[in-house]
């Protein structure tokens, strides 16, 4: 699934299915590559993915439709993994600000080596420690090639926190509430299609309860009515051959 995130709403518009002997950040490229496609450029202005999408395919695909990209560092790439450990756990935190009711610690640093297989010069990687009210403390480790005067520490911060939006707003709310998650249908064309009218149905409900357009002079639409409307403007158009 591909999501708008970071803009005060969250649009989940896209689905790309496994092939057979696939993986999904294969599945990914393909679908970061059509969306540019089909949007064209300017719809985003990063991409931000989950560690396992931290591979260098998968990068250098974000690099060949011009975004920048905000992943996940964890496991995937262990060199670089290492490499941050052993820099950010000798070091005091560059930052610290607050979080809602919580409190962030932050590293970062932009001359990380990239290795062998990442195309980049050199890796900016940031670090939070998010400390909890109740004790709790989470941390994580974020990998870019956003540079630092085009994207400050604490603008980083928030880019990353927008991979929840994606989680919570997208495949959570598609799963629990509009039932992605149990199509009765196993063709695979068929359960394509399924996903998309639920991602539709998603949009809508969600343009409208969120941003809610207010309503002009047109009079009051019956359920019946309003499902016609939207299949006349969903029909491709014709050309006239009189």
């Amino acid at each position: 699934m591909i999501s708008v995130v970071g803009a005060g709403i969250t649009l989940p518009f896209d689905v790309e299915p496994y092939q057979p002997h696939d993986s999904e950040y294969a599945a990914g490229k393909r679908l970061l590559k059509r969306a540019l496609s089909h949007l064209g450029p300017r719809f985003a202005n990063y991409v931000v993915a989950d560690a396992k999408f931290a591979t260098a395919p998968f990068l250098h695909t974000s690099d060949q439709v011009g975004l920048p990209l905000i992943a996940r560092l964890k496991q995937n790439l262990p060199e670089l993994a290492a490499a941050v450990e052993a820099r950010f756990s000798q070091q005091p935190p560059m930052a610290t600000f607050p979080y809602g009711e919580d409190w962030i610690e932050v590293w970062d640093a932009d001359d990380f080596d990239p290795g062998e297989t990442l195309e980049w010069t050199t890796v900016r990687v940031m670090r939070y420690r998010q400390h909890k009210k109740d004790g709790t403390i989470i941390q994580a480790d974020w990998l870019t090639n956003f540079s630092v005067a085009k994207l400050p520490t604490r603008s980083f911060f928030k880019l990353a926190k927008s991979r929840w939006e994606i989680e919570n707003q997208g495949f959570n709310e598609a799963k629990n509430l509009y039932g992605m998650e149990h199509i009765q249908h196993h063709h695979p064309n068929s359960m394509l299609v399924n996903w998309l009218f639920i991602l539709l149905a998603l949009m809508i409900e969600r343009l409208y309860r969120i941003r809610y357009l207010h309503r002009g002079s047109h009079p009051i639409l019956t359920a019946m009515q309003l499902k016609d409307t939207l299949w006349l403007y969903l029909r491709p158009a014709r050309a006239d051959s009189s």
